[in-house]
């Protein structure tokens, strides 16, 4: 048998939190550290991201690299040299599969580029909650729509040789809540989670995933404990035995309330490995000294009968499994998928073209997931290079007074440039906050020339505006999509 320090430590895969390899990290690869998760604090630059990459595969054999590329709303890497292209959603309103196919090769040949092995993509949750903030990562409501996206998104990606990961099992999309903010219920019983809930998981291990994600989801019907990613209810119960899955099974990053809130990290790790899950993805602020106390917790655990070692060298054996796929022979950098895809996901409603040169742009701000952070690509510059005068005045639901900054910034901006000054609201799935759906009643009874560009899911009816863009997507090529309607002649 394997020797137990190098099990404890092959089962983790800590953030690394500094651009190049931190000093701490070289010793915990050397005794057996299973790989590192990058996320966006991690990425500088493309030759960056490409020389920390080339110096931890050169540590080792096998260390993996994973990173959340999931194209659309969810990327680190497309402002840093990686193709842009629409996310999930856009893919499942336009459900062609073939394209899913091609937008998913794309991201894995950056993803390839940079030196990464894994993606912790695609997301096949499937909504059944009109308000979770998981809305733009998934295929949409449709459950057997998303099965099949599902398995064309993992049969693009692998296709590349980047290992898969279908998440979050078993599925976040009947709850509103975010599991990094707290721990979402999903209230159903085993039948129905085998006859019909879990119908995207299947589809994904029947297309042979590589791995696969458990999420911080209550399941009360199941386990009155625990949540999935450490509840044997859940990775024994429905994912082994149910569907039959043997391959490698990594938590959603356990430094989330969604499961910190019920177990701190050393009873967290344990708890996962032995509901059976093989990798512990520790989370985006976990270094070192969060490395050190999983390996004692583990160790410990095994001195004291609750965690068998035959369980760990199990999980070491299919990590094993993940990130060696042969180098992929797709040839070509960007076949142009990302900007088609997304002209052919927008949709326009009434007369949204700008007539006026001045131009503001008033955007209100949802409550971001820690999962999609900022995002690089804006209108601004694209209107700026087709010649028109841009302002920006931006609110979120805790900005001061927003209201009211909103509506007198707009008398001000009106009245500097008069009443052929052009007003774009931009938004992101609206319907999910009160503050926004009351805003936007009254700035279009205000303001009814103004055009409304709808970046988010679908949810209200903005027909009321002079003109309105939907992109399903924040993508770089969304936005392109967007400015070629605005600045039509």
């Amino acid at each position: 048998m394997t020797d137990l320090v190098t099990l404890a430590h092959g089962v983790l895969f800590p953030s690394i939190g500094r651009p190049s390899v931190p000093k701490w990290l070289p010793p915990r690869i050397d005794a057996g550290l299973g790989g590192v998760v990058l996320y966006g604090d991690d990425i500088h630059s493309q030759n960056q991201v490409a020389a920390l990459t080339s110096a931890l595969h050169g540590l080792r054999d096998h260390v993996l690299i994973a990173t959340d590329e999931e194209g659309g709303d969810v990327t680190s890497l497309e402002e840093y040299g990686g193709t842009s292209v629409p996310g999930n959603y856009a893919l499942g309103r336009i459900d062609d599969l073939d394209a899913t196919r091609r937008a998913a090769e794309q991201i894995g040949l950056t993803l390839l580029r940079a030196g990464i092995d894994w993606d912790f993509a695609p997301a096949v949750d499937a909504i059944s909650n009109p308000l979770t903030p998981n809305a733009m990562r998934t295929f949409g409501d449709d459950r057997a729509r998303v099965a099949r996206h599902a398995a064309a998104w993992i049969t693009g990606l692998q296709g590349t040789g980047v290992s898969a990961c279908a998440k979050h099992f078993p599925g976040h999309g009947q709850s509103g809540t975010d599991a990094h903010l707290g721990t979402p219920t999903v209230d159903l019983s085993q039948a129905e989670f085998v006859d019909w809930y879990l119908e995207p998981f299947r589809a994904s291990v029947a297309a042979g995933v590589d791995s696969i994600m458990v999420s911080h989801d209550k399941l009360p019907q199941l386990d009155a404990t625990y949540p999935a990613s450490i509840s044997p209810a859940a990775i024994t119960g429905l994912l082994r035995e149910e569907l039959g899955y043997d391959g490698c099974v990594i938590t959603d990053a356990l430094e989330m309330r969604g499961v910190s809130d019920v177990a701190p990290l050393t009873e967290a790790v344990v708890l996962a490995l032995a509901a059976g899950a093989d990798a512990l993805c520790l989370g985006s602020a976990a270094y070192d000294d969060d490395v050190e106390a999983s390996v004692h917790a583990i160790l410990r655990a095994v001195e004291e009968g609750r965690l068998d070692a035959e369980r760990l060298e199990q999980s070491v054996q299919r990590i094993a499994s993940v990130g060696v796929r042969p180098p992929s022979d797709v040839v070509g950098r960007d076949d142009g998928i990302g900007l088609e895809l997304a002209r052919r996901a927008r949709s326009v409603v009434g007369d949204p073209v700008l007539r006026g040169r001045h131009v503001l742009i008033v955007r209100l701000e949802p409550e971001l997931s820690p999962a999609v952070g900022g995002h690089g690509a804006t209108l601004e510059p694209l209107l700026a290079a087709a010649g028109y005068d841009c302002e920006t005045l931006s609110v979120s639901g805790d900005t001061y007074d927003g209201a009211h900054q909103v509506t007198a910034g707009i008398s001000l901006f009106r009245s500097e440039f008069g009443p052929d000054a052009e007003i774009i609201l931009q938004v992101r799935s609206p319907h999910r906050f009160e503050w926004q759906r009351e805003l936007l009643g009254i700035l279009l009874e205000r303001c009814p020339h103004a055009v409304v560009v709808d970046m988010g899911a679908a949810g209200l009816d903005l027909s009321a505006a002079r003109g309105w863009v939907r992109t399903c997507g924040v993508a770089r090529v969304c936005n392109q999509a967007a400015a070629e309607v605005l600045v039509r002649r």
